[in-house]
């Protein structure tokens, strides 16, 4: 019997210690805790773009009604058509009033698919050359005024000797398909 009792004593002296290293730990697990929450807020970047005061279609432009009528006698070409010989411009306005960013904006000027055109008529951007197709790449730097004017030259020279091409195109019409896309600008950080 004296077996029986080791056991239980030691039993029961194993309970009694759980029961007292419970109390004492118990006590020091208390601590302070608190929660604090919040929220972030931003205001997004306003963004504005248009062609020639359009932001989806532009109005078509008519080459024969951008022509240099002063140059030309009343008498030598009817209003509102062009041929060999002719010349004038037009202008396309970037326009990115009420963005709160700066615009990159790139430019395309193409014949249509369905169009064939003079081989002598040629078109300029500022003072160079511009082959159709290519794309004109400008910036508009975040201002007040934040638009930008790209002006567009043609003319159809006279060739001497006179070019056969262009009896090709009397009483056709030819059209060119005009791109203009606005992108943000990437943020820099300010230089030193």
């Amino acid at each position: 019997m004296k077996k029986r009792s080791y056991v239980s004593c030691l039993g029961a002296l194993a309970v009694a210690m759980t029961l007292v290293t419970t109390s004492l730990t118990g006590g020091t697990m208390a601590k302070y805790a608190t929660e604090v929450t919040g929220s972030a807020t931003a205001t997004v970047a306003a963004w504005s773009f248009k062609a020639n005061g359009e932001d989806a279609t532009m109005t078509d432009i008519d080459l024969g009604n951008t022509a240099n009528r002063a140059s030309y006698n009343e008498k030598t070409i009817k209003e509102g058509v062009i041929a060999p010989g002719t010349e004038g411009s037009f202008e396309i306005v970037v326009d990115g009033t009420g963005s709160e960013v700066g615009i990159d904006y790139s430019l395309v000027i193409k014949k249509s698919d369905s169009s064939s055109l003079p081989s002598n008529l040629k078109f300029t951007v500022g003072n160079d050359e511009y082959t159709l197709g290519n794309e004109i790449t400008g910036t508009i730097p975040y201002s007040a005024s934040m638009n930008k004017t790209v002006s567009v030259k043609w003319e159809w020279p006279i060739d001497t000797p006179q070019d056969k091409n262009d009896n090709d195109y009397k009483g056709s019409t030819f059209t060119l398909n005009i791109t203009v896309t606005g992108t943000q600008q990437t943020p820099t950080a300010p230089t030193s």
